[in-house]
């Protein structure tokens, strides 16, 4: 079993930890098995969280690098710590030197081309990709975000501190989902006035419920679905 490990995932180690805000942070892992490895913005990597040591059933969850950087086999990812489940628990416990197990960089979601604007969904736990896409040589600039999230004040210094506040349209959630009609209009809005085609992330039935939207308005162009997570359901592609 031990060997069925060491092939099957590479063994990495925390880096770097820096808080970004009271729920975000910012974790770099290092592993000898990401140098050289290829990587485009939208590629996961999954860390297993519990179980690395084959002491019981493994327990992986999926994330997103802002960055990838081959060269020193390094990968940044932005966190978003909520709730109590085993993912928010490593993050939260992690610290520079803590040991991990890695699978990947595997594909998730393949952005339009770079030169095809376009309007990008999501909610805290889609930051990370956001930011990669950013990040691009292009920079993106014809992207418009549109995102919905716990708190405003928050994420706005989340969102302005990697630089991509600009492009951002922040809407605070209300309870039973009362602040999905100003979702809506914003995403119709941006992809009528910039956007050819629509990549969509986050929550599952935030993204059925904008596919459904965008259809019934007549959007033609391509639309990329990437549910990140659902209540009660894991093993989704992750953030």
């Amino acid at each position: 079993m031990s060997l069925l490990l060491d092939l099957s995932t590479r063994e990495a180690e925390v880096r770097h930890v820096e808080e970004v805000g009271a729920h975000f942070r910012l974790i770099s892992l290092a592993a000898e098995g990401f140098r050289g490895a290829s990587w485009t913005p939208g590629d996961m990597v999954q860390v297993i969280i519990s179980g690395a040591a084959l002491l019981g059933p493994w327990e992986l969850r999926s994330y997103t690098p802002l960055a990838f950087e081959p060269d020193t086999g390094t990968a940044r990812i932005l966190w978003y710590v909520h709730g109590n489940g085993p993912g928010s628990h490593w993050a939260t416990s992690a610290g520079v030197g803590t040991p991990c197990r890695l699978v990947g960089p595997r594909h998730a979601l393949s952005p339009p081309k770079p030169e095809r604007p376009f309007v990008f969904f999501g909610d805290e736990t889609s930051f990370s990709t956001a930011i990669a896409i950013r990040a691009t040589p292009s920079s993106r600039r014809d992207v418009r975000f549109v995102f919905e999230v716990n708190s405003v004040e928050e994420s706005r210094t989340v969102v302005e501190r990697f630089g991509i506040g600009d492009a951002v349209k922040l809407i605070s959630r209300e309870e039973d989902d009362r602040h999905f009609g100003e979702v809506e209009r914003e995403v119709l809005e941006a992809y009528r006035s910039v956007a050819a085609h629509s990549v969509l992330t986050g929550k599952a039935s935030s993204i059925q419920r904008l596919y459904k939207a965008l259809r019934a308005a007549g959007a033609s162009g391509r639309q990329v679905n990437v549910p990140y997570w659902a209540p009660g359901k894991k093993g989704l592609k992750g953030h």
